[in-house]
């Protein structure tokens, strides 16, 4: 890939229907940028393309949006989703192929629940379904305002990136979460209902995801800037050379299954 002084780091946009145009929440360029990188909005190219557009990022964030579908994980299809089958296919071929080369990623809430799926787990479809004495994760507050507290695991990168505190207050928008969790991740914070609220894979560069909307909080909250630094840092030493592919393949067995089961994206974009 490309060696910059800045690193590149890849932004999954979604597709506007209407407008005929890709659309990707400011907050999520910001705060690449201000971390120290340069980001860039990912149209969904053909699958033949997708190793040509991971060979020029040194990193990729897999953002939020509509719903995962479920088809993805075998599930019942459930009438609260709403999904767009175009950017499912795209990102879970493009997810695969950059966990298979160690790619520095950083799954926010869709994009975490995408993680999981695309290395072997699946998702609940509509937590108050399953979990009716839950927290209501989708409860109409702003993104721009906490919601409830998330509690950290000891041992892992969040926690370190919290100072060492066990307890984070955090955003929430969703309805969909981390039901199995994928082989090769760990859990490193839940909710106090214990849902799966943030998930990492020990041993990699870094591969993270947050249910949360850390986006929001770069100027005010010191863990977020410490997460969006640390995926940059990760990003800049692929920049500048480091080869992830020394490592083992990430889950390929997992991996490779599912999207047999499913079918790699070969369609044309939108």
């Amino acid at each position: 890939m490309a060696n910059y002084k800045k690193p590149l780091i890849g932004i999954v946009g979604e597709y506007d229907v209407e407008k005929e145009s890709y659309v990707c929440d400011n907050q999520y360029v910001r705060a690449i940028e201000k971390a120290g990188a340069l980001p860039i909005i990912l149209p969904y190219v053909k699958a033949d393309h997708l190793d040509d557009v991971l060979d020029l990022i040194s990193g990729l964030v897999l953002t939020g949006g509509k719903d995962l579908s479920t088809e993805f994980y075998d599930a019942a299809p459930h009438p609260a989703a709403v999904v767009q089958p175009e950017r499912d296919n795209f990102e879970f071929a493009l997810a695969r192929l950059a966990l298979k080369r160690s790619m520095p990623i950083l799954g926010i809430c869709r994009g975490m629940q995408l993680l999981n799926v695309v290395a072997g787990g699946t998702l609940y479809p509509h937590t108050i379904d399953e979990l009716p004495n839950g927290l209501d994760h989708r409860n109409g507050i702003p993104l721009d305002q906490t919601a409830h507290d998330v509690l950290l695991e000891p041992d892992t990168r969040l926690f370190q990136y919290n100072g060492g505190s066990p307890s984070l207050r955090v955003n929430s928008g969703h309805h969909q979460a981390v039901k199995r969790l994928a082989p090769d991740f760990i859990i490193s914070a839940r909710a106090n209902d214990g849902l799966a609220e943030a998930i990492e894979a020990p041993g990699r560069p870094f591969v993270i995801g947050v249910q949360w909307h850390p986006e929001f909080f770069y100027d005010s909250e010191p863990t977020s800037r410490n997460l969006f630094h640390s995926f940059v840092n990760a990003s800049r030493s692929i920049a500048m050379g480091a080869a992830s592919e020394v490592l083992p393949a990430f889950g390929s067995e997992q991996i490779d299954r599912d999207v047999d089961r499913v079918g790699v994206w070969g369609g044309s974009a939108p």
